[in-house]
């Protein structure tokens, strides 16, 4: 099933479930433009994140670093990182991506595997993502590994799950055996990041209310100045575009899945006066919130007759 509207909770982990107890693995094949305000929001989850890009380009964004990813390129996200992935280039970027805890790979967590090549990776607060390109060989390799694993899921051969299982082991065994650095372990460091998502935290819990820059400041003890700075250094823009832009993609999702009344819309997800709202909203999606809720609607599988 492909999810286009990423929902997460109030610390910004994703509340999709990937795979399940049995084999905790999922994979998808999407395209931006189907994603609520093209794009896949920040958020984080306890899985580790493999995307393969197969058209256009993508901009990988996580706390102080950011990737742009091109046709063909690969990425893998370590566990516990907060990121956002959003289209920049000119065509309707697609990716192919999976999902997956680390015990897929290491089995139980005092099996010599997970305790000598996984804990120490998912671990390492250096590694925020790794980027695969076909100018180095062995990358090549592992993202035609992929690219494997990802037909055989799609097809849904006979032992996919095997299939894909057997072709992340042998990426992670290429990234080991080329960056044995990466496996060194090191301890997840208290720091920006840290901030960054108690104001995100603070800001998903209170955005229906009247919240000032001295209000999400406080949420992590730190100045106003340390606020502006901290979110221009590690999202690219302000707390309050932050915020802004939070309460619109909420009030796009309220636009599709309930019949509230607009100006409702708009006051509870913080928007004191209705005008503004459609001003931003114009901004921000391109049309009206009465457009965009008919174009949803336009959009919506129609029963069979």
């Amino acid at each position: 099933m492909q999810v286009y509207d990423i929902k997460t909770d109030s610390q910004g982990q994703e509340l999709t479930v990937h795979g399940d107890e049995a084999f905790p693995c999922a994979s998808y094949d999407e395209v931006f433009s189907d994603f609520l305000n093209g794009e896949v929001p920040w958020h984080w989850h306890d899985e580790i994140e493999v995307v393969l890009v197969v058209r256009g380009s993508t901009k990988l964004e996580c706390i102080g670093q950011s990737a742009v990813l091109k046709q063909g390129e690969m990425v893998l996200i370590n566990s516990g990182v907060l990121h956002r992935l959003t289209d920049v280039g000119t065509e309707d970027c697609r990716i192919l991506n999976t999902l997956f805890k680390p015990r897929l790979l290491g089995g139980d967590p005092v099996s010599l595997v997970f305790k000598k090549y996984i804990k120490p990776l998912i671990s390492n607060h250096n590694l925020s993502f790794y980027q695969f390109s076909d100018a180095q060989p062995w990358q090549a390799e592992a993202i035609a590994t992929m690219r494997r694993g990802f037909s055989d899921w799609d097809k849904a051969l006979a032992g996919f799950e095997i299939s894909m299982t057997a072709c992340l082991m042998q990426c992670w065994m290429l990234l080991c055996r080329h960056e044995p650095q990466l496996i060194i372990e090191s301890q997840k460091a208290v720091g920006n990041e840290k901030r960054v998502q108690q104001v995100m935290t603070y800001i998903q819990q209170h955005f229906a209310e009247s919240i000032s820059v001295a209000d999400i400041s406080a949420a992590a003890n730190i100045s106003e100045s340390e606020c502006y700075r901290m979110f221009k250094q590690a999202l690219k823009c302000t707390p309050n575009g932050y915020l802004v832009s939070f309460r619109l993609r909420k009030a796009a999702a309220m636009l599709i899945e309930s019949q509230s009344k607009i100006t409702e819309i708009a006051h509870n997800v913080g928007f004191s006066c209705p005008a503004y709202f459609a001003k931003k909203f114009r901004q921000g999606y391109g049309v009206s919130p009465k457009q965009y809720r008919a174009q949803a609607v336009d959009m919506r599988p129609q029963p069979l007759s």
